[in-house]
């Protein structure tokens, strides 16, 4: 009897190990039916967005409140992607979708603007590596597919793609052909004053600043060797100075881009006066770490910022003394 029991017991073990076997088998199978299924409608709506489609990239600093926009056009036939952002206008990098993780994996290539974010880091672009969560017909959900550098844990921040509906910031962003560096110098060694109105309603101090040249020597080494500038050639590095006081200011490491003015934290370089703490406590006064502009005039430039969601939220002028 105890032998009849035995080979019950081994039998119905058998069974329920044929049944997991052929339950999995048939998950897998859902799998990678739900993974291609999610592919295709992402390749879809990237091609059917013909104003493409805007991400906004927040930065992990506290003090900064604004999130940083790109525009995307996809072209899913050469696979190559257009992007307008702080970094340049209408810049050319390629992108590419597979899917090794069990789901569609969209990633950008070395040199384009996300790269660049990457490397500088102190943002929600955690990798340039991108998991595909959900598509629908107006959002594309993605997930940086690490938390940070490469032995880190998987899962970064969550972050979308909002079909480009042409808002009114595009535009007003889009819309100043003159550029600082090089058809404005009266902008250039002189003390200027940054007035700022944040929608929250805090008050804001009028900021002395000032916007100075590189030195040859300088800009030759950013041209060459930092992230920023060598992979984004429409970007120029500055000194934004600012002035606490008549007496006291600091002269950290500043970037005019395409239509725009930021500043980025890099603990990679030294000295931390003109790369870290220096920006840092820029974007701190500001709570940005970026302005774009709007109007180019004779003696101001209009500027302003966004929040993750595309709301302006700052608004303001930097004006001659």
């Amino acid at each position: 009897m105890k032998k009849l029991y035995n080979l019950i017991f081994l039998a119905i073990l058998f069974c329920m190990v044929l049944s997991c076997k052929k339950e999995a088998l048939l998950d897998g199978g859902q799998s990678i039916e739900r993974s291609g299924k999610l592919e295709r409608d992402l390749k879809a709506q990237m091609h059917d967005a013909k104003d493409g489609w805007i991400l906004f990239v927040s930065s992990l600093n506290t003090d900064v409140k604004t999130a940083t926009p790109f525009i995307m056009k996809f072209d899913t036939t050469q696979n190559k992607v257009s992007m307008t952002s702080i970094y340049g206008n209408a810049v050319e990098s390629y992108f590419k979708i597979s899917a090794s993780t069990g789901m569609p994996l969209l990633s950008f290539s070395t040199g384009s603007a996300i790269s660049s974010v990457y490397e500088i880091g102190g943002t929600e672009i955690t990798d340039y590596f991108f998991k595909i969560v959900r598509v629908v017909p107006d959002t594309i959900v993605m997930q940086s597919y690490r938390q940070g550098g490469t032995y880190q844990k998987e899962g970064g921040a969550i972050l979308k793609l909002i079909r480009n509906t042409k808002p009114a910031w595009t535009r007003d962003w889009q819309q100043e052909t003159t550029k600082i560096y090089t058809q404005a110098p009266q902008f250039f060694g002189f003390y200027m004053t940054a007035n700022l109105r944040y929608a929250s309603g805090e008050a804001f101090t009028p900021a002395t600043i000032a916007f100075l040249k590189q030195s040859a020597g300088n800009y030759a080494f950013f041209k060459a060797s930092y992230p920023t500038t060598v992979n984004n050639k429409q970007v120029e590095p500055i000194t934004w100075a600012y002035y606490a006081t008549p007496s006291t200011g600091i002269g950290p490491l500043g970037m005019l881009g395409y239509n725009s003015l930021f500043c980025e934290v890099s603990n990679g370089y030294s000295p931390a006066s003109l790369f870290s703490t220096g920006p840092a406590t820029l974007q701190k006064l500001f709570k940005t770490n970026y302005f774009l502009i709007r109007k180019v005039n004779a003696t101001s430039i209009d500027v302003f910022a966004l929040d993750k969601d595309g709301k302006e939220i700052i608004t303001g002028t930097i004006s001659l003394n």
